[in-house]
């Protein structure tokens, strides 16, 4: 691991039963910037950019260095602009979480993959859902079978 770099660890929530890949920038001196909430049981209570070490970023899992998206900008740049963000306040897991910023820092797109992937999973189970209660709610004629 480099400084620029960005890191990815798993974490879980709901007891353990959703999976999700928390990210951070490599600063290069043992820490790491990332997005976080101000409390892990109220993810949606607010948060902020901090800067921790590479130990409490871990948690005591595997660090792995996440190459996608391909960065665009190089190390430097991409570790300048974390540490800028450093402080900075309005975490949301949906619209402003760690993959953002990560994402953010080394391609300038502000975007969350996991957080896509899961509003369209979301979506997929309303339409199912949906579709499931129109098919309930159609009178069937005679000599029509479930």
């Amino acid at each position: 691991m480099a400084r620029g770099d960005r890191l990815g660890v798993e974490r879980r929530f709901l007891g353990g039963l959703v999976a999700y890949r928390h990210l951070g920038i490599d600063v290069g001196d043992g820490t790491v910037v990332h997005a976080r909430p101000d409390d892990f049981q109220r993810p949606f209570g607010g948060g902020r950019v901090v800067r921790t070490s590479l130990e409490e970023f871990a948690g005591g899992k595997t660090v792995a260095v996440v190459a996608d998206p391909p960065a665009v900008h190089p190390p430097e740049e991409i570790a300048r602009r974390a540490l800028a963000r450093v402080g900075r306040e309005g975490y949301c897991p949906v619209v402003d979480n760690c993959e953002h910023l990560a994402t953010w820092c080394a391609t300038g797109r502000h975007r969350s993959r996991q957080v896509e992937a899961a509003l369209a999973i979301a979506a997929a189970a309303v339409v199912w859902v949906g579709g499931a209660a129109a098919r309930s709610a159609i009178p069937r004629g005679r000599g029509q079978s479930a």
